[in-house]
């Protein structure tokens, strides 16, 4: 057996470089590791080293001087991650505002995140803006030294109000004013969060009366803006009561002429103290409880827009009531509201009472109302009584309206469509027309009736025509007199009995031709126009125009009958 065998030799050389390459490889990855380690602490040490700073614009101020508070923060962050309210209760903070900024400088990005809000001090001394939590960082706290500001106005000097109560004792119920008035004496631009605080006081109650007054004026030389309001000051339980007029708070931005500081110096009004003695209702009183300094009732009886004359009136004609109450020291809306029971011979029509203030700022109601008689004889319109309470006097009074005694007669107008009513009943009568012949030949007996039927076809034609123009001028004779009648009470504004006019021709009108639903419509915007502010005589007369071109459509309608009975 021969057996081979093969003698591989190493060389002591390549020994030695095979061990200094290992060894380098394992230097080289200690480096790398060493390098990687280092980046790592060095990007961990830079992330958690976000720090926080607050800065100031001036750290000695006098009071009340306003100046500039600076956080940042060396991260991305939002506006809600700075609270203001931290500041408190040394120094008050304004409105805050924020901005985030970036930068790459040399390769080294950083984003900054910035929040600025002005300050003022609450009182004086050494106060410290304490360390605040800035997006989870800490800032550093800030030492501000505040003096007293001995050029600073005091509110009184700024700020004055003022009340007065026209009486200070009234009863449950009864109304009483306050005029409040406040005066600035400052550029009322300058004025911060202003605030007003109305009067107040447990068991009374306040209503503004109207908007308020602003204007400009002069008070003891100095030229001041003064706002007025008046209120309506009434109490519902008796007693002696007090109540808080007027009161201000705001602030006053002050900035020196070279505009290097300026000062928020606060305002402060407390209000001033009034009493008011509430007397309660008398416990023998019966009736509504209307106590007031003054109350008057006053009536017109008007026909045609004139005082009546007389009280003997013709059935269907429209008399006018107008009834007028003055209370004192009630506000409009508290005005009683009058029920009057008139007989059932007559129609009552009333419009929306008109309610206002007269020049001594008493409240006054006027009410129309509009009564036509539709029967004859003997109408008593009633009387008007109205029990309120004296303040004054303490007494119970009652003011009254007096009544009215008519006496109605038949109308004209009523006979004439008795008599019209009666004549279309009467059934109409055929002419006979008797035709002489003469002593024509028995031999043209065919041509003489031919003429005959021809004079009787004739005759009879001609009595309808006549019958119809009879109808018709007795028809337009009764519309003329109750379009005239409609006229008339338009042209005195009385819509209401222009309506009432129009409801009893209805039917007989829309017989005639007449379009009833466009006169009504023109009748409500003529109604309507009463009650707007910008009315002009020339559409008024526009419309009553359109109505009368309506109702005489009928008297036209008739005329190309006539004119074709004369052909």
């Amino acid at each position: 057996m021969v057996i081979k065998m093969s003698i591989r030799q190493t060389s002591p050389y390549s020994t030695v470089k095979s061990s200094t390459m290992k060894a380098s490889m394992k230097k080289t990855a200690l480096i790398k590791k060493v390098i990687l380690f280092a980046a790592l602490c060095v990007s961990g040490i830079s992330a958690s080293y976000a720090q926080a700073i607050a800065t100031v614009s001036k750290n000695q101020i006098t009071e009340n001087e306003v100046i500039q508070l600076m956080v940042s923060v060396d991260k991305s962050a939002d506006q809600s991650k700075f609270d203001p309210s931290q500041l408190a209760p040394d120094f008050r903070s304004g409105q805050v505002s924020f901005g985030t900024s970036r930068s790459l400088v040399n390769g080294d990005y950083s984003v900054q995140s910035q929040w600025t809000v002005s300050i003022a001090p609450t009182k004086m001394g050494t106060l410290t803006i304490p360390s605040m939590n800035v997006a989870g960082e800490q800032t550093n706290p800030i030492t501000i030294r505040v003096t007293k500001d001995a050029t600073a106005p005091k509110s009184s000097d700024v700020i004055k109000v003022s009340g007065e109560l026209t009486k200070d004792e009234l009863y449950e119920g009864e109304t009483a004013q306050f005029n409040a008035k406040i005066a600035i004496f400052a550029d009322i631009r300058r004025l911060k969060d202003p605030n007003i605080i109305t009067p107040q006081g447990a068991g009374i109650e306040f209503s503004p009366i109207g908007e308020s007054k602003q204007y400009q004026t002069v008070i003891d030389g100095l030229q001041a803006t003064v706002v007025e309001q008046a209120f309506s000051v009434s109490a519902n339980q008796a007693g002696q009561l007090s109540f808080d007029g007027l009161a201000f708070t705001g602030g006053l931005v002050q900035t020196d002429r070279y505009g290097r500081s300026t000062k928020l110096i606060p305002l402060n009004i407390t209000p001033k103290q009034y009493q008011l003695t509430v007397l309660a209702k008398p416990a023998d009183f019966t009736g509504t409880w209307l106590p007031t300094t003054d109350l008057k009732l006053g009536q017109q009886w008007l026909v045609d827009g004139k005082p009546l004359t007389s009280t003997t009136v013709e059935a269907g004609t429209a008399i006018t009531r107008q009834i007028t109450l003055m209370m004192a020291d009630v506000p409009p809306e508290k005005l009683p509201k009058l029920d009057i029971d008139y007989p059932k011979s007559v129609r009552m029509y009333d419009e929306k009472p008109v309610i206002g203030k007269d020049s001594q700022g008493n409240s006054v109601m006027t009410i129309k109302q509009v009564i036509i008689p539709h029967t004859g004889g003997t109408v008593k319109l009633p009387a008007v009584s109205i029990q309120w309470w004296n303040s004054t006097t303490r007494k119970s009074e009652t003011a009254k309206l007096d009544s009215l005694m008519l006496t109605v007669t038949p109308s004209t107008q009523v006979n004439e469509q008795k008599i019209e009513s009666q004549t279309n009943a009467q059934p109409k009568t055929t002419i006979k027309r008797e035709v002489d012949h003469g002593f024509w030949p028995y031999t043209t007996l065919a041509f003489a009736l031919l003429w005959i039927l021809t004079a009787i076809g004739w005759a009879i034609s001609r009595t309808k025509v006549k019958a119809t123009n009879t109808t018709a001028n007795q028809k337009t004779i009764v519309i003329g007199n109750g379009s005239k009648a409609l006229i008339s009470a338009l042209k005195q504004n009385n819509t209401i009995l222009a309506h009432q006019i129009l409801a009893d021709h209805n039917d007989q009108w829309a017989k005639q031709g007449i379009d009833v639903t466009d006169v009504k419509e023109l009748i409500t915007q003529l109604s309507q126009q009463q009650y707007a502010r910008d009315t002009s005589n020339s559409s008024t007369k526009q419309i009553i125009s359109d109505i009368e071109k309506k109702l005489s459509s009928t008297s036209q309608s008739s005329k190309p009958i006539s004119e074709l009975e004369r052909l």
